[in-house]
């Protein structure tokens, strides 16, 4: 089975390092402070001309908790509109209810501004507290992959709801685990997932780019 690697970036220059250095599809966020928000429009247009892998974009107008006023609904909603027309190639977002389920209304109405485009739910699915019924859920929207750590901190300590729920679910959409995935643990994590994409910055210091050497290596792993 082929393996994918997708890198979260939080500038244009890393995802240039990114592709260059064998990506195969960047996750475009603004401020890894706050665990990425929605990145300036500018970055996706100018991205576009330089980038030959998809570009898939966070949409989420701040940082804290994925319960979304209607205001900020809205701005989400306009967003992403505006992401589209600069030339995304996917989206990345996960709006959910004070109750820690999916908000189905605003999740739906995103998918359907898409226009079809790929849109992935993100780690606000680890906050939910069912995770087979939100997967069920995430389906029936229309989601076509889901980022999670199995509900744990990190992908590897997941790594074994993640193998169960890959096994279940990898004929209806994509399971990516993610949450410091990096080349030393990536092996392992792969022999129990068995999953198709990983997901990981590559980054191993206080830096804002992704090492490049450590790109190389997730990949070879």
């Amino acid at each position: 089975m082929s393996h994918f690697l997708e890198v979260a970036c939080f500038n244009e220059a890393s995802a240039i390092l990114a592709q260059e250095n064998g990506a195969d599809r960047i996750e475009l966020c603004a401020h890894r402070e706050l665990d990425g928000i929605s990145p300036p429009l500018q970055w996706i247009s100018e991205l576009k001309k330089h980038l030959h892998i998809p570009m898939f974009v966070m949409v989420r107008p701040r940082g804290g908790n994925f319960v979304y006023s209607n205001e900020e609904f809205e701005s989400m909603k306009i967003y992403l509109q505006q992401a589209l027309q600069a030339g995304a190639d996917g989206f990345v977002f996960g709006c959910l209810q004070a109750n820690f389920g999916l908000n189905l209304d605003q999740n739906k109405a995103l998918i359907e501004l898409a226009n079809e485009l790929p849109c992935t739910l993100h780690k606000a699915f680890d906050l939910c507290d069912d995770l087979e019924k939100t997967i069920n859920e995430a389906i029936q929207l229309g989601f076509r992959q889901i980022l999670s750590s199995g509900g744990m901190k990190t992908a590897l300590e997941g790594a074994q709801v993640l193998s169960k729920l890959i096994l279940k679910y990898s004929q209806k959409l994509e399971i990516m685990p993610g949450a410091n995935v990096r080349s030393t643990n990536l092996a392992e994590i792969k022999n129990i997932c068995r999953a198709k994409w990983y997901h990981s910055s590559a980054i191993i210091d206080s830096s804002t780019l992704p090492d490049a050497q450590e790109i190389q290596a997730l990949k070879k792993a």
